[in-house]
């Protein structure tokens, strides 16, 4: 008989724990698994929070780093009212204090975000379970998330990283360590105040105060109850509850943010029912680097500005996140009537421009054109560093793409290849106007190009050539010089061998006749202004151009007195405040002050005692006088017949070789402004003078800003101001006509010497009645009384004519 084998020490374990297991009831089986669980649970949270703690996963932020928090705050730039133009920034985020932050955003934040806020320490519990039983297990999605203020401040100020699977857990408990943290350093107010200044609301805007100004126009202190809550409603999903862009689903959840309102008595119910029932009421105001009020200019300032802190405080300021306040010289309401009156006339000439040429190409005989511009294009020079040919590139560049260009009213979204959009952009117009103070130099109004999102190269200081619009400094030298606006001369085309055998012809062909010096000017005529400039002295006109304002290089040669040099148009108005100013200079004057965040002054501009004195008195009058007469019968007179302009204005148009430029630049005593008009290449033009002269392509724009000037009685100053009348001695200096078909020289000769013979009989027979005994005259008596006839004779002349 077998012998029964003896159980091992680990099977009689096992068999007496199944036993046991058989006893154990199941019920206590889960609650000790539980126990276990749990446990383990805490353990793995308590050593997870500390490793946290600690800084295993990075640093959180110390309470001494909490307590210089440094934001970036965009600077603000503002127009000469006071009003708002722009901001610069990195994040479209503004910051300001409590006191000018609506009670009712801050009432809608804590009755939506965090309605225990006045009670906990960064930290909910309560809300917490509140969140896991009622949104969780329940689906009551009316009541607001477990994150405090705190947290979600804590969240805006340190931006959640990367942890891999860990990262919600890692984010979260650094966020309530630091959320602890902030409520330690700063009051309760504080905190709500500091969230509300940094919380995004989409479309890359920051903070209640840019939200603000971005869907409703106006400062956070003025928002009602409804606003608030439209914003407040748009922090749960920025997009899905922008109003802009879902009108409806906004207008549902500002009435989640009301109902939470009123059930946190922040609103009666009364209230609460009639701002459900309201409208969104939104009043949208993008104000981006390429919109809102002259973004030509506030580029111009930022420069400037930059500059300015740069060479007196180091790199102590960043204009892009210090919250500066800038204040200029814009004035917001000629800056529309500036924008408008370039919209309305650029958009009509181009589609004349379009139909000029119809299908056909500008630049046809010169493919360069075309070429240069392919080249430049950054699409090109990433296929060139691949390797590409010129074929293949160009095949690549053909193919139809989805695009957004530049069109007017508004841009379009087209099919269209590279090589196309390339074609369009080339045959657009520009133009650049700038109006300022004679007077005190303050630019008042500034468009740099038709649009900055698309075209961002300023013209109002870029160098084209400016045709008859630099001919005033010839005859104001000319003035300088001893010569009179009577002085006549002929309209022959000559040849100046000393020049090269210049010979500068008439744009019309007409080269017959004598033009006086200010028939010459008013006609703009070409023979006139050369002879003028050779007479003069082309040294001496270029140092006063320079010293009425032109800082671009001149070439030594006399065809830059039909405007053959490259000047600005910036530089071209300070030339003219010089004729408005009575003869003295106004350097255009933009950027009034720069104050920190606290409103310290960093910068202002302080003006001169006295502008300097470039030209004399008697010569800037005479030259206002002058160039009236261009508006009122040469070539600018379309602003009186046309425009039915009232005022008394003083200007000078503008045309370049082949109708590549096209100018002008007029004046009231108060009020001066210009206009440039051309294609980006000056290969591209109109084919006839007609179209492509100044009068046609730029003083338009002036015509309709100066329309909309003259029918606002508050531009009084700018409008009804007259020049200053010229004295009994210079009336008779510009007592003349401006063109005679013969030489008034000889005229006045021949008349001379007729009135010289009459004169002589006479005086035969008064010698003769005389006794033998009378002394003669001697010569220098005769010659005086010569002279004296012969001026006699001049004015007679003149007022004949």
């Amino acid at each position: 008989m077998a012998q029964k084998r003896k159980a091992s020490p680990a099977k009689k374990k096992n068999a007496k724990l199944k036993k046991t297991d058989k006893k154990t009831p199941l019920w206590k089986k889960a609650l000790l698994f539980s126990t276990k669980a749990f446990a383990f649970l805490v353990g793995f949270l308590f050593l997870f929070l500390l490793f946290v703690y600690l800084g295993i996963f990075g640093p959180i932020p110390s309470e001494k780093d909490l307590v210089g928090i440094d934001n970036n705050i965009a600077s603000e730039i503002y127009a000469i009212d006071g009003s708002l133009m722009g901001k610069y920034y990195y994040q479209n985020r503004m910051s300001v204090e409590n006191k000018h932050i609506s009670k009712h955003a801050s009432n809608a934040l804590i009755a939506t975000e965090d309605s225990r806020f006045f009670e906990h320490k960064g930290f909910d519990i309560v809300s917490l379970g509140r969140v896991l039983f009622r949104t969780v297990l329940m689906g009551d999605t009316r009541q607001g998330g477990g994150s405090t203020i705190s947290q979600q401040l804590a969240k805006n100020l340190f931006p959640r990283q990367s942890y891999g699977a860990f990262s919600m857990l890692v984010n979260k408990s650094r966020e309530i360590f630091t959320a602890a943290r902030l409520e330690k350093v700063y009051s309760k107010d504080q905190i709500l105040i500091m969230y509300l200044n940094t919380v995004p609301f989409g479309e890359d805007v920051y903070g209640i105060e840019a939200a603000s100004q971005r869907f409703f126009n106006k400062r956070s202190a003025n928002l009602k109850p409804n606003e608030a809550a439209v914003l407040v409603g748009m922090l749960a999903a920025n997009t899905a509850y922008n109003p802009r862009l879902h009108p409806e689903k906004s207008k549902n959840r500002r009435n989640i943010v009301l109902s939470r309102m009123e059930s946190q008595n922040f609103i009666s119910s009364a209230e609460a029912e009639k701002y459900k029932a309201s409208g969104l009421g939104l009043h949208y105001r993008k104000m981006d680097h390429n919109t809102g009020v002259a973004p030509y200019f506030r580029d111009v300032i930022k420069r400037k500005a930059q500059k300015i802190l740069k060479d007196q405080y180091g790199d102590h300021y960043n204009i892009y996140t210090d919250g500066l306040k800038i204040y200029t010289t814009i004035d917001p309401t000629l800056q529309k009537y500036a924008e408008e009156a370039v919209l309305q006339h650029m958009h009509s000439l181009q589609l004349e421009f379009k139909q000029h040429w119809k299908n056909r190409d500008p630049w046809k005989n010169d493919p360069n054109v075309f070429n240069r511009e392919l080249k430049r294009t950054s699409r090109y020079k990433a296929l060139k560093a691949k390797g590409k040919s010129e074929e293949e590139i160009r095949s690549i560049m053909s193919k139809l793409e989805r695009m957004t260009i530049f069109a007017y009213p508004e841009p379009k979204e087209v099919n269209l290849s590279p090589m196309d959009s390339i074609r369009h952009y080339l045959k657009i117009l520009n133009t650049g106007f700038m109006v300022m103070d004679p007077q005190k130099g303050h630019v008042l109004s500034w468009v740099g190009g038709v649009n900055h999102e698309y075209f961002q190269y300023d013209h109002v200081t870029a160098r084209r050539q400016v045709g008859s619009t630099f001919k005033p400094i010839v005859y104001a030298t000319a003035l300088q010089n001893g010569m009179l606006p009577c002085d006549y001369i002929s309209n022959e085309q000559r040849v100046y061998s000393q020049y090269k055998d210049w010979s500068p012809a008439n744009s019309d062909g007409e080269h017959e006749g004598y033009y006086s010096m200010k028939g010459g000017l008013s006609n703009s005529v070409n023979t006139i202004t050369a002879e003028i400039m050779v007479e003069t002295g082309v040294d001496k006109v270029i140092d006063l151009a320079q010293q009425m304002g032109v800082k671009s290089n001149l070439p030594a040669v006399p065809s830059i007195s039909l405007g053959t040099g490259e000047i600005t148009l910036q530089e071209m108005l300070t030339v003219y405040s010089c004729f408005a100013n009575e003869g003295r200079k106004s350097e255009a004057v933009a950027l009034l002050k720069i104050e920190d965040g606290k409103g310290n002054v960093l910068y202002e501009y302080k003006a001169p005692a006295k502008n300097e004195n470039i030209l004399s008195p008697e010569t800037a009058e005479l030259m206002n006088h002058m160039l009236q007469g261009v508006v009122e019968n040469g070539t600018g007179r379309a602003l009186h017949s046309q425009y039915g302009l009232k005022s008394k204005i003083a200007g000078k148009t503008g045309t370049t070789q082949n109708n590549a430029d096209g100018w002008f630049i007029g004046y009231t005593p108060n009020l001066l402004a210009g206009a440039w008009v051309g294609a980006e290449s000056p290969k591209v033009h109109f084919r006839t003078t007609a179209l492509g002269q100044g009068a046609h392509m730029a003083l338009p724009i002036y015509g309709l800003f100066m329309k909309k000037v003259e029918a606002n009685s508050k531009y009084n100053k700018y409008t009804r101001n007259n020049f200053k009348a010229l004295s009994a001695s210079q009336r008779k200096l510009v007592d003349c006509a401006d063109f005679s078909e013969t030489d008034p020289d000889k005229q006045l000769f021949d008349l001379f010497r007729s009135n010289d013979k009459k004169e002589a009989r006479k005086q035969k027979q008064r010698d003769e009645r005389k006794q033998k005994d009378t002394p003669t005259e001697s010569d220098e008596d005769i010659d005086e009384k010569r002279n004296g006839l012969l001026n006699k004779m001049k004015g007679l002349f003149r007022k004949k004519e």
